[in-house]
């Protein structure tokens, strides 16, 4: 794992060597923040089949970064994984200058505020979501964070609390205030993830911004966000990307993963998941992935009944192994 101890020999440079946005290569394309989801593991996994996704950690409390060392165990990575967002989220800039500065120290490229998250625990907080309806207030964050250090700073909303009537002047405000990058998931926050996500207003929002703009929302993989791109700089995708790190492959390049490929992928996925997790946590944290690990295979509600039963590490490996032994006919739904 990456450490303070390396960070000074880490050059630090946008994807792909470049040196600012305009020279990253487009269409930019994000592995989204979440929570449970997205921990150096899974990143390591999505990175070894996509080497241009750009990844995003799992959303972590700046006041959490500086009080407890548990959870600064979440600033360690590994070099493979560059270029990937710290997803950061809170409300007082003092702290999260504090905590970048820490993010700095690891060599890691850039900071995410979230200002989109709806859960109402985070929200009552002033936290996530809160942030669009305290503009003044989540401009002195990014403020903050460019004074404190030299990391890219993004932030990840939504259209805004009922309508999309102030994206604009907020986003505006973001970029002046200093944000090199924001992420716009196409709902608003009354709507949480119900509905549809509409990406007309953030097509609109592109035409008055010069940063990069990127669209989340109900993307399902590489060649449907390039269906929904428009003229945005990139898309994000985020519960598709559960167990299915192919979905950022474009499938005019590279097949659908055989079944074999499936299996062994998981496991490996396993394998690092037990480097920072014991064994009972990790084969039950490990089930949330398994809705698109063992997909498409004949009797698959069953096989993924029997792996949520698995309460250690051998019984799981020996059951996937049992799947992977399946002839490929029978194997694969259809």
């Amino acid at each position: 794992m990456q450490n303070h101890d390396t960070h000074s020999e880490m050059k630090r440079s946008s994807p792909n060597h470049a040196t600012s946005w305009l020279e990253v290569k487009r269409p930019i394309v994000c592995l989204a923040p979440m929570d449970g989801v997205t921990n150096s593991a899974y990143r390591q996994i999505v990175r070894s089949l996509s080497k241009d996704v750009i990844l995003f950690s799992e959303f972590t409390s700046v006041d959490g970064l500086v009080r407890s060392e548990h959870v600064r165990l979440r600033l360690d990575y590994e070099p493979c994984e560059h270029p990937f967002f710290m997803q950061l989220f809170g409300n007082s800039p003092e702290i999260f200058a504090e905590a970048c500065r820490m993010v700095e120290d690891r060599g890691i490229w850039g900071v995410d505020i979230n200002m989109g998250c709806p859960a109402k625990k985070i929200v009552h907080s002033q936290h996530g979501s809160a942030l669009m309806q305290n503009p003044d207030a989540a401009c002195r964050i990014v403020e903050a964070i460019r004074k404190a250090c030299s990391l890219e700073v993004s932030v990840k909303t939504r259209l805004g609390w009922k309508d999309e009537k102030n994206l604009i002047s907020f986003a505006k405000a973001l970029e002046s205030a200093g944000a090199s990058m924001l992420t716009i998931h196409g709902r608003t926050y009354n709507q949480a993830f119900k509905g549809e996500s509409d990406w007309q207003p953030i097509y609109e929002l592109k035409r008055h911004l010069t940063i990069p703009v990127i669209g989340n929302g109900d993307i399902r993989d590489f060649n449907h966000g390039l269906e929904h791109l428009g003229n945005l700089d990139g898309f994000m995708i985020g519960r598709a990307a559960i167990g299915n790190p192919w979905c950022f492959q474009d499938r005019r390049k590279y097949p659908e993963p055989t079944h074999h490929e499936r299996i062994e992928i998981a496991l490996e996925h396993l394998h690092l998941y037990r480097r920072f997790k014991r064994e009972i946590v990790a084969v039950r944290e490990f089930r949330k992935y398994l809705g698109n690990y063992v997909s498409g295979f004949r009797n698959a509600k069953e096989w993924r009944s029997r792996l949520m039963q698995c309460n250690d590490e051998k019984t799981f490996v020996e059951c996937m192994q049992e799947i992977k032994q399946l002839e490929p006919p029978l194997a694969l739904a259809g």
